[in-house]
């Protein structure tokens, strides 16, 4: 069963919906190790000091900001209000914030340290200074100076240092996790992007591919869509990376580009890979199209050696090809960054990166297909070897040059399948055939045998002499029947018998049988209904054996029809066949298949207690096929049907 997962649409939307969240997550995780790496998380002991010295900075400038306003409302302005305010704010358990407001000659003015802090602003780690000016009630200009330090220690209070110092030290345990959540994820995608293109197109119920509705679309219709939707992301990402748009909404547009482009890229290697199962690639494209409309005048040589070239040399022609194309991006490539002058040879390259990338990622699901049809040939094959029938592999193969191969070794399996089966039969009609040849025979014998032992008493009369004679005389009778039919159905199933074919019609033959069997019909009380056309109808046979033939059947019919019914002989001509047929009704249900009852010694009657040798069936089928006929059975709903067919003759 496990060649019918992810089958169904609502198993690929699934995989579809991992596929975007694994997209999200390797753009999220790439843009992650770029900004650690610019703010220096890779840099040997730096552990994200430079992070957190450029977060002292940014936060940093708000708070100077503030002292400044604090120094005024406390000195200036006499504001207690907001004095109070600020005290509370830049207090030791509400910020981690230290400073300390000196004049021009170094002294200390003004600060919100205490006996516990106020080292930090000569051994803190992140600290720094800033200038301003006061201007006094005499307009004199006096110049001023913040000193300040930031709080990193177990006492530090929660604040927005401590969150971001926090955040750090996480991205910093992580700055080597990111490359490994990477790579899964870029491994997850690639795995996503094979399965579903494998199964693409594959239904559920018999694995049959059917085409959708983005399938109608042409194949270079979908190359030009999937890289205009890469150069428009591209263009995105650049315009925001440009623009002033903060960077959480630049790497959340740059994340959104990323998966959109997957998306795509899976639409697109899904309906190139029900174009490849299909066997349609080349022919659903608008150049294939002009091609054929314009130029396809191609010699039918040409045309017939290409649909007959084995998979290996398709393959290696478009292997062949592939190499040509790169070969072709490399060089152009290499000419747009040491030749030409015209582009930037940054963009230039991230540009090849971009295109040689997506490549392989269409090239590697389109190889896993390969790889996976390949693989199911090679393991049928083996248990095949080994004499293991199992299922039909070809509803498993996707790929219409493979699968003509999984074809011929399912055909393999039937014709094998077949051939057991027959020889179990064959075993099976041996074993009735010793079986009912020593019945038939041994019946009559016995009764010879028996009432021979009883004309040898003395004390018989006249009268029970003569029923034991008259009984002796029918079953030797019977006996020499029985063993004048096995003799002649040797000879004639071995085609020792002479058959002259010569213009005979059917028409005569047909009537003449039902005039000879008119007696026997009428004492098993069956009407005979004869429908032949007025016209001739000929064949090249031989009388003889035509009327044996008809002979036989007519026998059956005499002996299994049910009394009371009639008996249908039809002749007409077919085409250039001459079809005659003959129905009855049967009595008794048949117990075995009808197409055992050309077998030798076999009998409707599987009791065996009506006359007959079981051999006048076997007998017409052979005559039937060595005048070049053909001979079947059926028997459905108690009807019985004999149908036999010549060629006519002109």
């Amino acid at each position: 069963m496990k060649e019918k997962y992810w089958r169904s649409e609502s198993d690929r939307t699934a995989l579809t919906i991992i596929l975007i969240c694994m997209a999200i997550l390797t753009a999220g995780c790439i843009l992650g190790i770029i900004y650690l790496n610019e703010y220096g998380f890779y840099k040997e002991g730096d552990a994200g000091k430079t992070a957190k010295s450029i977060a002292v900075q940014i936060y940093s400038l708000e708070d100077i900001e503030l002292v400044e306003d604090y120094y005024n409302c406390q000195f200036e302005n006499n504001d207690d209000v907001r004095s109070d305010y600020y005290k509370d704010k830049f207090s030791s358990k509400a910020s981690n914030f230290i400073f300390s407001v000196v004049d021009a000659e170094g002294n200390e003015i003004f600060t919100n340290s205490d006996s516990s802090t106020m080292h930090l602003l000569k051994d803190a780690t992140y600290k720094g200074s800033a200038g301003f000016h006061l201007i006094g009630k005499d307009g004199k200009v006096e110049p001023m100076r913040i000193d300040y330090a930031i709080n990193d220690g177990k006492d530090s209070a929660r604040d927005k240092y401590y969150s971001a110092f926090n955040w750090i030290e996480v991205a910093n345990s992580l700055r080597y996790a990111l490359f490994i959540f990477a790579f899964f994820a870029i491994i997850l995608i690639v795995v996503l992007l094979s399965v579903l293109t494998v199964n693409a197109g594959i239904t559920d119920e018999g694995g049959e591919v059917k085409p959708g509705l983005i399938d109608k679309i042409p194949l270079d219709v979908w190359v030009f869509f999937l890289g205009l939707v890469l150069f428009v992301c591209w263009v995105v990402m650049g315009l925001t990376a440009a623009g002033n748009v903060g960077m959480v909404l630049n790497n959340v547009i740059i994340m959104i580009a990323f998966a959109v482009f997957v998306v795509v890229l899976q639409l697109f290697l899904s309906t190139l890979s029900v174009r490849v199962k299909l066997g349609k690639i080349h022919r659903s494209t608008l150049i294939y199209y002009i091609f054929r409309r314009f130029t396809g005048r191609l010699p039918i040589k040409v045309r017939r050696a290409f649909r007959e070239m084995s998979v290996f040399k398709k393959l290696t022609l478009g292997i062949t090809a592939y190499v040509i194309g790169e070969a072709v991006i490399l060089l152009s490539t290499a000419y747009f960054i040491y030749v030409s002058e015209a582009f930037d040879p940054s963009s230039v390259f991230t540009v090849f990166l971009i295109v040689w990338g997506t490549t392989r990622l269409i090239m590697v699901p389109i190889f896993a297909m390969l790889a996976i049809n390949l693989h199911y040939v090679k393991e049928e094959g083996q248990r095949l070897a080994r004499g293991v029938l199992g299922d039909e592999i070809s509803s498993k193969l996707t790929v219409s040059a493979i699968r003509a191969h999984g074809q011929n070794l399912d055909l393999i399996k039937k014709e094998i399948t077949k051939a057991m089966e027959q020889e179990i039969k064959s075993e099976r009609l041996k074993s009735e055939l010793i079986t009912n040849v020593s019945h038939d025979i041994k019946t009559p014998l016995t009764s010879i045998i028996n009432y021979t032992e009883l004309l040898k008493a003395d004390a018989l009369t006249d009268e029970q002499r003569k029923e034991y004679l008259g009984i002796l005389s029918n079953h030797t009778d019977r006996l020499a029947i029985l063993l004048n039919d096995l003799i002649e159905a040797s000879k004639i199933t071995s085609g020792n018998i002479e058959i002259n074919l010569e213009k005979t019609s059917l028409n005569i033959i047909l009537a003449q049988t039902v005039d000879e069997y008119a007696y026997k019909l009428e004492q098993s009380e069956l009407l005979p209904r004869v429908e032949m056309p007025e016209e001739d109808v000929y064949i090249m046979g031989d009388g003889k054996w035509l009327w044996r033939t008809l002979s036989n059947l007519m026998s059956n019919a005499c002996k299994y029809a049910e009394k009371g019914t009639d008996v249908k002989l039809t002749l007409k001509k077919s085409g250039k066949k001459a079809v005659m047929t003959i129905q009855n009704s049967y009595k008794s249900g048949l117990n075995i298949d009808s197409s055992e009852l050309t077998e030798r010694f076999v009998r409707g009657d599987g009791s065996r207690h009506t006359e007959g040798s079981g051999l006048g069936l076997p007998i017409a089928k052979s005559l039937t096929e060595l005048q070049k006929g053909k001979l079947t059975l059926s028997a459905e709903n108690g009807i019985f049907c004999v149908r036999l067919e010549f060629d006519v003759a002109e």
